[in-house]
C-alpha cells in the first residue's frame, strides 16, 4: 500500500484541485500544512529540497515527491482506477485543451486562461498576508522562489501593499471573458463541464468558481447573467467532496483579510466585473 503525504495550503487553488481529486476518489492521505504568504514556509530550505519550484501542493509517495498538481491528479487516477470517479476519462485533444484552460499553469501570464486568472483575482488578499512580514524578509525569501515569474510579482505586491495600479481592474476584464466563455461552454446542457460525469476538469473548475465566490463576486452566481454557471455551481458546491476538500481545509487566514478589504459586502470591483460581463454578452448578441 502506498504511503501518501500531501503538502498543501488551505486556500491554495492548486492544493484544492488535488484535495478535491482525492476526495472524489475516496483515497486517504496524510496532510502537512505549508503556509504561504503569511510565513513563507514554502520558501524554507526543507520544503525547497522537497519541491524546488517552491509551490504547493507536493505529494510524496513512499517518500518520493510529485510536484505538479495535474501530475498528482493523473497519478492517483492511474493508481486507483476503481476508486471513486475516473477523473481522466480520455486523452482527447478536446479534453486536454479544457484542462489546459482551467489549470493554473505558471508558464502562462496572469489572465491568459481561467486557471491563471484565479491567481490574479487573489492578489489583494495575498498582499495583505505578505504585509504581515517585514519587507526585507519577503525580499530575501522570494528571491529564492523556484518560479521566476513569481519572484518579482510577490516582491512588488509586498512593496506596494496591494496590486500594482491598474492590474486588478485589468483582471476584471480577463475574469469576465473567461466566465462568459465558461457560460457558453456549459450550454451543452450536461451536468458537468465535460459531460454527464465528474472529471478532473470539474475539480479545476469547481476550485476556480470557489475562488470567484471566495473573493466575493457574488453577482456571478445569482443566475441572472450567467445561468449555466449558476446551475453548475449549485451542483458542484453541494457535492460532499466540496466541503471535505475545500471548506474543511480552510486555514482561517483569508477571512479576516477579506473582511478588512470588503466588510460584510461584495468585492469593491464587482460593478466593474459585471459591466465587463455585460459588454461581452452584448457584443456576442
Amino acid at each position: 500500500m502506498n504511503n501518501y503525504v500531501l503538502y498543501g495550503y488551505g486556500e491554495s487553488v492548486a492544493s484544492n484541485d488535488v484535495r478535491l481529486a482525492f476526495a472524489e476518489k475516496n483515497i486517504p492521505y496524510d496532510y502537512n500544512l505549508v503556509r504561504l504568504e503569511s510565513t513563507g514556509d514554502h520558501l524554507k530550505d526543507d520544503y525547497r529540497k522537497l519541491n524546488p519550484k517552491t509551490i504547493v501542493p507536493t505529494l510524496t509517495v513512499n517518500g518520493k515527491p510529485i510536484c505538479e498538481s495535474i501530475d498528482i491528479m493523473k497519478f492517483i487516477d492511474k493508481e486507483h482506477p476503481d476508486g471513486g470517479k475516473l477523473l481522466f476519462p480520455d486523452d482527447s485533444d478536446k479534453f486536454n485543451e479544457l484542462l489546459d484552460y482551467l489549470f493554473l499553469d505558471d508558464k502562462k501570464d496572469l489572465g491568459d486562461t481561467f486557471g491563471t486568472t484565479g491567481g490574479g483575482i487573489s492578489v489583494p488578499v495575498l498582499a495583505r498576508l505578505l504585509c504581515k512580514r517585514p519587507f526585507f524578509d519577503v525580499l530575501r525569501d522570494y528571491t529564492k522562489h523556484g518560479v521566476k515569474k513569481r519572484k518579482l510579482i510577490f516582491i512588488v505586491v509586498r512593496l506596494l501593499g496591494g496590486p500594482p495600479p491598474g492590474l486588478y481592474k485589468k483582471m476584471m476584464y480577463f475574469l469576465a471573458k473567461h466566465l462568459v466563455y465558461t457560460e457558453n461552454y456549459l450550454k451543452h446542457g450536461k451536468e458537468f463541464i465535460y459531460g454527464d460525469k465528474y472529471t478532473a476538469a470539474d475539480c479545476l473548475l469547481t476550485v476556480l468558481l470557489h475562488r470567484v465566490y471566495e473573493m466575493r463576486f457574488y453577482d456571478v452566481f445569482d443566475g441572472k447573467m450567467l445561468p449555466n454557471i449558476s446551475k453548475y455551481w449549485n451542483t458542484v458546491s453541494t457535492r460532499p467532496s466540496y466541503k471535505e476538500a475545500i471548506i474543511d481545509y480552510e486555514t482561517g487566514e483569508w477571512k479576516p483579510e477579506l473582511d478588512a478589504l470588503y466588510g460584510d459586502g461584495a468585492n469593491t470591483y464587482s460593478e466593474i466585473l459585471i459591466d465587463n460581463i455585460n459588454k461581452i454578452l452584448n457584443k456576442e448578441n
